[in-house]
């Protein structure tokens, strides 16, 4: 998939710019499709710089459009149901700073997918500014993981050492998080 993604954007050349971006768009509305092979075929043809800027750019901007869409819909319908969920009554409470906070950490957190967080943003009352600034700072550890990880996969004769370490390290802090999350379940 990355090489055929590739080959398409070398193919496009400057116009690759927005159709990436478009494809992580659909992405994000779709909401569980992982968006990671976009990020490699992004830093394979731009490099891991550019090409991690242009994916998380397009992370933020596809996430905004999910939380739009998402939002809409919600009014359209008229569902009022969720409103009565503890979790989202507990989360419309919360002053806009610890919003913010609650919304980067869940960005930041490994394996919560993106689509999960523009849904429970959306079903509670956090504003669109809130939930683009939280975007934009939490979306930035996981594209520059990404990218890291898919130019050393791309360079590997020369980045092995160092994707080792990285992947050790990321299983290592995924372990430890499962192993806290079983000692909290046990309490």
């Amino acid at each position: 998939m990355v090489r055929s993604l590739f080959t398409f954007f070398s193919e496009l050349g400057l116009w690759a710019i927005p159709i990436s971006l478009m494809i992580n768009t659909f992405i994000n509305i779709i909401g569980f499709i992982p968006s990671v092979f976009v990020t490699a075929a992004n830093v394979w043809v731009w490099g891991p710089w550019l090409g991690g800027l242009l994916s998380w750019l397009g992370e933020v901007i596809g996430s905004m459009a999910a939380f739009l869409f998402y939002r809409k819909g919600l009014q359209l319908t008229k569902m009022q149901k969720h409103r009565n969920w503890d979790w989202v009554q507990s989360l419309n409470r919360l002053s806009g700073t610890r919003q913010t906070l609650l919304l980067v950490l869940a960005r930041v957190t490994p394996f919560i997918p993106s689509g999960l967080v523009n849904i429970a943003a959306v079903l509670t009352s956090v504003p669109f500014f809130i939930f683009l600034i939280s975007t934009a700072i939490g979306k930035i550890p996981s594209i520059l993981l990404e990218a890291l990880v898919s130019h050393d996969l791309i360079h590997i004769q020369e980045n092995y050492i160092r994707l080792t370490v990285t992947l050790f390290a990321v299983s290592l802090g995924y372990l430890a998080l499962r192993r806290k999350k079983a000692g909290d379940d046990r309490s």
